[in-house]
């Protein structure tokens, strides 16, 4: 009997692509953020590793970096070929000429099939841009915008220091670039957000030109303004039931095309305060995918739901906050 498939796999399109197993390896160029540098220490559910994996070696070289992250993974997951992953912080805020020299030094990796780069829609100038297409042209290149969440009102609760607006420009722009692909972060759970809400973020990422994206589950990290508030009962984080339900929720709204590369986040056990449920992560996917049995549903049942890109734009423009603020 073959595999039921709820949504679009990325790991399933890595091997097709490829024809062989293929792992993220993520690293660090040692990338900072403009909200840390001009602001003050971030993003609320920030900590200060960036929330970065807990494989990174981020005081070795970059190429050693890289040989760390292929044996890891090559031992756990049996991987062939591997995609550089520039992960913590903006990878993007850094001078042209280091990002370009980054690329370089993975792209020289054996076995380095593709790679990613961890940045956030008010960070790439049209000369960031350049530069990514000339390498999108050589190899397979993923830019991840960090998104997060749809509404004004989160965005700023959360300190990330940007706007919808400047989100849909990024992805229009850099969408014009040929052979980059676009990936977008979101988180579920964060503080003062309903269904509802986390649903109007579903159909407004399901109107742009999108190829992928990755769903998280808020994590509250020691260290991170939003341990402070939790202690002190702010707010409550999500159930593993209550998750499931609005990661189902959230993928039912998006075309089946774009491509879903995470549906749930890691976090290290030393690091994380809240919720302890999610670091079983196999039984966090196994609640999503039986969340898509019950219902029986799949990517993009309930796309006729979304919103148009120029409702949006029209909305953003005229100030509208009722429903994306």
């Amino acid at each position: 009997m073959a595999e039921i498939k709820y949504y679009n796999s990325f790991s399933e399109h890595l091997k097709e692509r490829f024809g062989f197993k293929v792992y993220k390896i993520p690293v660090s160029i040692g990338a900072t953020c403009p909200t840390r540098t001009n602001v003050g220490k971030g993003c609320t559910y920030c900590d200060n590793k960036g929330s970065a994996s807990p494989i990174i070696q981020e005081n070795q070289p970059l190429s050693e970096q890289i040989k760390h992250g292929m044996d890891w993974a090559e031992r756990k997951y049996k991987a062939h070929g591997f995609i550089v992953y520039f992960q913590p912080f903006t990878n993007t805020f850094i001078p042209l000429n280091y990002l370009d020299e980054s690329i370089n030094t993975a792209l020289r990796m054996e076995r380095v099939v593709g790679i990613a780069i961890g940045t956030r829609p008010d960070c790439v100038p049209d000369e960031i841009l350049e530069l990514l297409e000339s390498y999108a042209n050589q190899t397979y290149l993923w830019v991840e915008y960090g998104l997060q969440s749809a509404h004004y009102r989160t965005l700023k609760a959360i300190k990330r220091g940007h706007t919808l607006a400047e989100f849909l420009n990024a992805v229009l722009r850099t969408k014009k670039r040929d052979g980059i692909l676009i990936s977008t972060h979101i988180i579920i759970g964060l503080p003062g957000e309903t269904r509802d809400d986390i649903i109007e973020t579903a159909r407004v990422i399901s109107v742009l030109p999108l190829d992928g994206i990755k769903i998280h589950l808020l994590h509250i990290l020691k260290g991170s303004e939003l341990e402070i508030d939790y202690r002190e009962g702010r707010f409550n984080v999500l159930t593993s039931e209550e998750y499931a339900s609005l990661v189902v929720d959230f993928i039912e709204r998006l075309p089946q095309n774009v491509l879903i590369q995470r549906i749930t986040g890691e976090a290290e056990k030393e690091r994380l305060v809240a919720p302890l449920w999610c670091l079983e992560k196999q039984k966090v996917i196994a609640r999503i995918n039986e969340e898509f049995e019950r219902r029986r549903t799949h990517q993009g049942k309930k796309l006729k739901c979304g919103l148009s890109l120029s409702e949006i734009e029209r909305r953003i423009s005229e100030g509208i906050t009722s429903k994306l603020g």
